[in-house]
């Protein structure tokens, strides 16, 4: 086996590695763009609209789209969306409604709605993947997030594709990879609320392949509910990757999502910026977000 440090990672030997590594840069070159994809009539997308909404997530794992505005507001154009990319199988949580759609709204002066999760508060999210807690029978691969309304001021989200984050970490700490491909790098203690326990323990990497040879990520930047290994190296491959998210990185933005956009993923790194309601029930923030165990266009 090749024993280079691309191999101690998640790719199995060097020579996969690099070949992965430069279809994925390619996807990063002149056609690269960050305009949404306009989408005429979500219930039935055309070929051309599906073309390149797959394409985009084939180069970068997201995308970006724009509804037209009567279907904005709707949570079902939303799910047959997604359903024409071949998501199928969604993913719920404790704070999820009918077919596991969460409103992300801010609810803490909602006696009757209260939430203790920090997503449905007006404070910023840390760097994160979605659902990293999760089991391998319940992985998030891909979700949606679309806004309805628009804060008042601030809620930004800020985006990077895993994947280039992998790079860029091989490049500059290469004998750091294999620290995060151990089945133990992070362990997430069980979720109990009020006697009842929502959620087993779970332990498992940051990077691995799964059936496919898709990478995949588990990663929070949050300091509570989670356990890192007690290793050095460890230590340091969380650093350094907290340090690479801090600074520039090829393919990194920072979007505001307008009423009826969205973006679609294959589970990438982000963040959410601190906001500002407004005082009008009528207009407050509020996205809807669907988790997937299905990878978007895979099929």
């Amino acid at each position: 086996m090749d024993s280079s440090p691309a191999a101690s990672g998640a790719f199995s030997n060097n020579r996969q590695f690099l070949s992965w590594k430069k279809q994925k840069l390619n996807g990063y070159g002149a056609e690269y763009t960050n305009t949404p994809v306009n989408i005429a009539d979500p219930f039935r997308i055309r070929e051309d609209e599906y073309n390149h909404l797959v394409e985009q997530v084939q180069r970068r794992n997201f995308v970006l789209y724009r509804l037209n505005p009567e279907y904005s507001e709707s949570p079902q154009a939303i799910m047959a969306l997604c359903r024409q990319l071949g998501l199928v199988s969604t993913i719920g949580n404790p704070e999820s409604g009918k077919n596991h759609i969460s409103c992300i709204t801010d609810r803490t002066q909602d006696p009757e709605n209260f939430s203790r999760y920090i997503p449905y508060t007006t404070k910023p999210l840390n760097w994160h993947t979605d659902g990293y807690y999760y089991p391998e029978n319940r992985k998030v691969r891909s979700f949606v997030m679309h806004c309805v309304n628009p804060a008042e001021s601030g809620g930004e989200n800020s985006l990077i594709d895993h994947e280039m984050l992998y790079i860029q970490m091989q490049e500059q700490a290469p004998d750091l990879i294999a620290c995060l491909s151990l089945p133990d790098t992070l362990k997430i203690p069980e979720n109990i609320d009020q006697g009842q326990t929502l959620r087993d323990a779970f332990e498992g990497p940051v990077y691995s392949l799964d059936e496919n040879d898709h990478l995949y990520m588990r990663f929070t930047q949050r300091k509570h509910h989670i356990i890192w290994k007690q290793d050095p190296k460890v230590s340091q491959a969380i650093e350094t990757l907290n340090a690479l998210l801090s600074g520039p990185l090829l393919g990194k933005m920072t979007i505001l999502l307008a009423k009826g956009e969205g973006i679609l993923c294959n589970n990438i790194v982000h963040c959410r910026h601190a906001y500002t309601d407004s005082e009008s029930k009528k207009v407050k923030r509020l996205l809807y977000r669907i988790r997937f165990n299905e990878r978007i266009g895979m099929f």
